[in-house]
């Protein structure tokens, strides 16, 4: 019998066309993904038998699912860089890649589609920003700029709204060479000849690595972003919703996007931008050039596997580790307490520790302004971030933490993702978010890369993730407070006092 749905004609997400439905171009007949690879394997790589290839992805926790997959490295010297960039990746301390990164950085330049999962802080925006300079290069060995609307040739989109704008002729983003995301304000100054220093393509000619790229988020002008994509972008850093805005006007158009980047997916479909994020993927298909599509999450939402279906191409699928876990290498301390307590115990774990940077998350903007003026009456350097804060406040704000300006920030879920601070070494949760993708996501500010991290979470009786925290602490063979050995006492309504909280009965 048909469904009600079927009788009115009416499709489920589950069973929607994909917006692609053959693969090749009517225009150039190429197929419709990267138009060629620009990696040249080196010969160590070259020898690797298949048997050392098992090793190799076994010893790492990689799990690969795709046809062709390329072999990983265990080097970036066996990405045959240019010495330029070898040596800045050399001098920040990257001298072996992390799991992520020795299978996908050889499949993004080999000009594959790929779906990459792999734990918050693991050194997955590397696994893309690193090719990304090449890919520019190789696309635009002239580099000049003309209309906005004819030369954007990559696009990366993010769920944060703390997206900057840089001209790499003159500074080079901390994210391109390190473990920054390029949505985020993070350049540190470098000098020229490296932003546009020459190297060989893979045919032998010299290219010079020069650029521009433009940030386009809320909380800036329309006018201002106008401007700025005015004279031509080779990168777009966007959010969806404003990408779409600037292009429904008529300032942005995507047809020539050949390298397309969906960062931290499953936030952003988490946050119900499905459709959009099918509209954009929608606009850069019928595109002049072949297109490069990157996706990339810590955890597995079903509607992914939707979004995949419409945006990628015969990809390679990489996973590294358990999806939806914390990094082994951050200690993870729970304890339970009183509304009350907090504020108190807040001022000791800060105490305690043994030194800034340090961010604390709150669930809500009250909470966060409220957090950040007890601790300045404590004398800490403390700022609070969250959405109602001006775009260029925000900016300025990440910045100075990044700078050691500020030593905590205060921050909403706003700052859970997209902000890469590798000198953190805790977190603390004061209060806990609604669900555990996010309490992975905080966590993973700290620990970055593989360094270890300590995330303090407050737990109350009104925590509605006891139940996925326990079992995230049980498998990652973590302290369990005995408060949760009763996981049914949380998530219920609470009346605060200061004698403690009591549970509200219907």
């Amino acid at each position: 019998m048909a469904s009600e749905v079927e009788a009115k004609g009416e499709r489920s997400k589950d069973d929607f066309i994909p917006l692609r439905t053959i693969t090749k171009r009517n225009t150039t007949g190429q197929e419709d993904n990267f138009m060629k690879s620009y990696y040249e394997e080196v010969e160590n790589i070259t020898q690797l038998s298949e048997e050392k290839i098992d090793e190799i992805r076994w010893q790492n926790g990689i799990e690969i699912q795709g046809d062709n997959c390329p072999k990983p490295i265990t080097s970036f010297r066996d990405l045959n860089l240019p010495p330029e960039l070898q040596q800045y990746l050399q001098n920040n301390g990257y001298i072996s890649p992390t799991a992520i990164q020795m299978q996908a950085l050889r499949c993004v330049m080999s000009g594959r589609d790929l779906i990459g999962l792999a734990e918050t802080g693991s050194g997955k925006t590397l696994a893309y920003s690193l090719p990304l300079s090449r890919t520019t290069a190789t696309v635009l060995p002239n580099n000049n700029h003309g209309n906005a609307t004819e030369n954007t040739n990559s696009l990366h989109l993010n769920n944060s709204n703390t997206t900057s704008t840089s001209y790499l002729s003159d500074s080079l983003p901390y994210s391109m060479l390190n473990t920054g995301s390029l949505g985020m304000p993070s350049y540190h100054r470098v000098s020229s000849d490296l932003a546009s220093f020459p190297y060989s393509s893979p045919v032998g000619t010299p290219i010079s690595i020069r650029y521009k790229s433009v940030g386009i988020c809320g909380g800036v002008p329309v006018s201002v972003q106008a401007q700025e994509i005015g004279s031509g972008v080779d990168v777009v850093i966007a959010t969806p919703g404003w990408l779409l805005d600037l292009y429904e006007r008529g300032l942005v158009s995507l047809d020539k996007v050949s390298y397309l980047v969906m960062d931290e997916a499953d936030k952003m479909l988490g946050m119900g931008l499905e459709e959009q994020l099918r509209k954009v993927v929608g606009l850069a298909t019928g595109t002049v050039k072949a297109r490069q599509t990157l996706l990339w999450t810590a955890t597995m939402p079903d509607s992914l596997e939707r979004l995949a279906r419409s945006a990628v191409l015969d990809p390679i699928t990489i996973q590294v580790g358990p999806v939806g876990l914390i990094s082994p290498t951050i200690q993870q301390n729970v304890m339970f307490l009183y509304h009350y307590e907090k504020p108190e115990k807040l001022l000791q774990v800060l105490q305690s520790t043994p030194s800034p940077p340090v961010i604390v998350f709150t669930s809500s903007i009250q909470n966060v302004d409220y957090v950040t003026e007890l601790l300045k009456k404590e004398q800490f350097h403390a700022s609070g971030l969250h959405s109602e804060k001006p775009q260029d406040y925000r900016f300025t704000l990440v910045r100075a933490f990044r700078d050691g300006k500020v030593d905590v920030l205060v921050a909403t879920d706003v700052g859970s993702r997209g902000l890469d601070f590798p000198e953190v070494t805790h977190i603390i949760n004061y209060d806990l978010p609604d669900s555990i993708e996010d309490y992975v996501h905080r966590c993973g500010r700290t620990g970055r890369m593989g360094h270890f991290g300590v995330a303090t979470s407050f737990l109350t009786l009104d925590c509605k993730i006891a139940e996925q925290l326990k079992e995230m602490l049980e498998v990652m063979d973590q302290v369990v407070p005995n408060e949760l050995e009763n996981t049914k006492q949380f998530g219920k309504k609470i009346i605060k006092t200061e004698f403690g909280d009591r549970v509200v009965d219907f």
